[in-house]
């Protein structure tokens, strides 16, 4: 297994600073989104559709913010980790975390092991 050293640091500050940029701007853009019909404050007529649009755009924004949201907070957690040195290893075991999964999940805290155990464990509790 491939793991994360400190000569690839450079490498995922720059994914890492990236993503939180994006995330950023996101957040801005589902922020400003003026929600109210027609957008400019002039009155007019809607019917049922575009009411349950405007409804449906805005609970889709809603999730959207909050998945950048919380992904933001896990980008700078790992801007974090990567600052302090103990980025690549695990929250939980203090292992090693795949190179293969940071490439694809560069925010990535836990290794694979720990995080199916947390899945795992938060879909039996679900299920009580």
């Amino acid at each position: 297994m491939e793991t994360y050293d400190s000569t690839l640091r450079p490498r995922f500050s720059q994914i890492l600073a990236q993503r939180e940029t994006e995330l950023r701007a996101v957040l801005r853009a589902t922020t400003e989104q003026p929600h109210e019909a027609g957008g400019t404050g002039q009155h007019r007529v809607m019917d049922l559709k575009d009411v349950a649009m405007e409804q449906a755009l805005a609970t889709v924004d809603e999730a959207k913010a909050g998945h950048a949201l919380l992904e933001l907070e896990e980008v700078l957690a790992a801007r974090r980790r990567l600052a302090d040195q103990r980025f690549g290893h695990c929250l939980d075991c203090g292992d090693a975390i795949d190179l293969r999964r940071l490439a694809a999940r560069p925010a990535a805290a836990l290794c694979t092991l720990c995080q199916g155990f947390h899945e795992h464990e938060r879909t039996g509790a679900m299920r009580r």
